[in-house]
């Protein structure tokens, strides 16, 4: 699983290496609940950017189901930097 976040991580870094300043992630279980901590900074204006997301473990028992559960996290992930970087850009206009 590590090596699967890693290497989605790896990509999201590529791909918005032009805006992102920093990129942390941090994946925890823990009491039957996985959560994603993740940060980020725009090379723009260098504010850390920070947001958890909990998921209950036992909506994810078998690894596909915990796949899926990466790829939906990374997707919301994806979503907030759009966000921030839209805002920004607004800001620029």
């Amino acid at each position: 699983m590590q090596a699967y976040v890693d290497g989605l991580s790896s990509a999201l870094i590529e791909r918005y290496k032009l805006y992102l300043q920093t990129f942390l992630l941090d994946l925890w279980s823990e009491r039957g609940m996985i959560e994603f901590r993740f940060g980020y900074s725009l090379r723009r204006d260098s504010k850390l950017h920070t947001r958890t997301f909990k998921v209950g473990a036992q909506e994810a028992l078998t690894s596909p189901e915990r796949l899926a559960v990466v790829d939906a996290m990374f997707a919301e992930i994806e979503d907030h930097i759009d966000e921030t970087i839209s805002g920004t850009l607004l800001e620029l206009n």
